[in-house]
């Protein structure tokens, strides 16, 4: 095992299950409650569960992928050794682009939701300047260290989800098992409450790019991962339920968690759910700039893209470039608004980079036995990869033709960059696998 990439190691595993339940519990979980109602009724539960559970079997088969992997990267690493170079760029790429998209429509959900307690953010002057003094103070304390960096995600984490583990509790103890009229079910929208439920589910594999900064990743980053994910669920079955039980004509409502908040705690839980969703916003947004920034550092680690954006500060053991360019790029994203372009791109991607983890599974087991071996991953992986495809079936055009033009820029790229490096200059992979070398 030889360690390349100059990165400090750390973080534990209660750092990566801050970090899956901060990408996982984010502004969503603040609609999905009256959406999933609205179209799947009382099976809403089922839906959600299911959903899960399919997710669930793509995780689990990163947990086993994971486990062989010390570098950070995580699903650029395991394509790139599965599928080759050109594979690991292309899960890179997408994965970058997604993650800067996502970053943007979380800032504008945050700034929306603060608004309302602060009506001044709505005019676009204190928008744009709290936009960019938001992300500076992000960006400056992950190039302080990955423990900084990790210590705000850990204490947004807390921040967010109490009210939230206070409310669902005490929501179910009031709202009691949901009954009563609920939307008639249409086939039809079930397929649309399942995909909702879907994307709701995703995030759980964002602590893999950090393996790279984990104290002993083989051992924390399953465990870890699997436990964030399992909180998740858990936290929106129980808000889906309470919501049903307490909000009435939920499947209409606009804001479900504040009614929810307002009849368990009155008046006072507008305010708390305001602050809540802020709060949730910000934590998703400092675990994006502390992930997405090491995308860039694994493509540039491998030789797909210029090596400065590899450049780690000599202090604080961080890929500062890779930081600062990514922190400026949601920046100017979010300010001209023109992230909507590339949220097109970004389910795609995600269903594109979770059949690269599990077809990753089925190609390394070729190759030797992993430290965590999955009983049946072959068939999870098989069936994760078919759930996969059916998402990605429903994609429409525009945004097939998007992910064809994001690919397209990213491989013009690569290939301008292959032409202009200096000569003698190889491409390397910095794999760390534990135990056996990977051939």
């Amino acid at each position: 095992m030889n360690s390349t990439t100059g990165l400090h190691r750390g973080l534990g595993r209660m750092d990566v299950v801050a970090l899956t339940l901060n990408t996982i519990v984010g502004a969503g979980i603040f609609g999905l409650p009256a959406a999933l109602y609205a179209a799947a009724g009382k099976l809403s539960l089922a839906v959600l569960a299911g959903a899960f559970l399919l997710i669930a079997a793509v995780a689990v088969c990163a947990a086993e992928v994971a486990s062989r992997f010390e570098a950070t990267g995580g699903p650029v690493l395991y394509a790139r050794e599965a599928l080759g170079p050109l594979g690991g760029f292309t899960v890179g790429w997408l994965l970058y682009l997604t993650r800067l998209a996502t970053s943007g429509a979380i800032i504008v959900v945050m700034l929306d939701y603060a608004a309302a307690l602060w009506p001044a953010l709505a005019a676009p002057l204190p928008r744009g300047i709290a936009i960019t003094l938001f992300l500076a103070a992000i960006a400056a304390l992950n190039l302080r260290g990955v423990v900084q960096g990790a210590l705000l995600g850990n204490l947004l984490v807390v921040l967010k989800l109490a009210p939230l583990l206070v409310l669902a509790p005490l929501g179910l103890a009031l709202g009691g098992w949901p009954a009563g009229d609920a939307p008639a079910v249409q086939v039809d929208a079930l397929g649309a409450a399942f995909l909702l439920a879907f994307f709701a589910c995703m995030g759980f594999e964002q602590a893999t790019i950090v393996a790279g900064e984990l104290r002993r990743p083989e051992r924390d980053l399953p465990i870890g991962m699997l436990g964030g994910f399992l909180l998740a669920g858990l936290l929106y079955a129980a808000l889906l339920l309470a919501c049903q039980g307490m909000v009435p004509e939920l499947a209409s409502s606009k804001r479900p968690i504040a009614e929810l908040a307002l009849a368990v705690f009155g008046a006072a839980g507008a305010t708390v759910v305001a602050v809540t969703a802020v709060l949730s916003c910000a934590g998703n947004l400092s675990t994006s700039i502390l992930v997405t920034p090491r995308v860039l550092f694994a493509l540039a680690e491998q030789g797909e893209i210029p090596p400065v954006l590899a450049r780690v500060s000599g202090s604080t053991q961080v890929p500062s470039v890779a930081i600062a360019l990514t922190a400026a790029i949601v920046c100017v994203l979010t300010l001209t608004g023109t992230f909507v372009h590339l949220a097109t791109i970004a389910v795609i991607a995600r269903m594109l980079m979770y059949c690269s983890i599990c077809l990753a599974l089925v190609l390394l087991r070729r190759r030797g036995a992993a430290p965590l071996t999955v009983p049946g991953g072959e068939w999870l992986a098989t069936l994760a990869i078919l759930a996969c495809a059916g998402v990605m079936s429903t994609a429409s055009v525009e945004a097939l033709r998007a992910v064809g033009i994001a690919l397209l820029g990213g491989y013009t790229l690569r290939l301008a960059w292959r032409y202009a490096r200096p000569s003698g200059s190889a491409t390397t992979t910095p794999l760390q696998a534990t135990g056996d070398t990977l051939p």
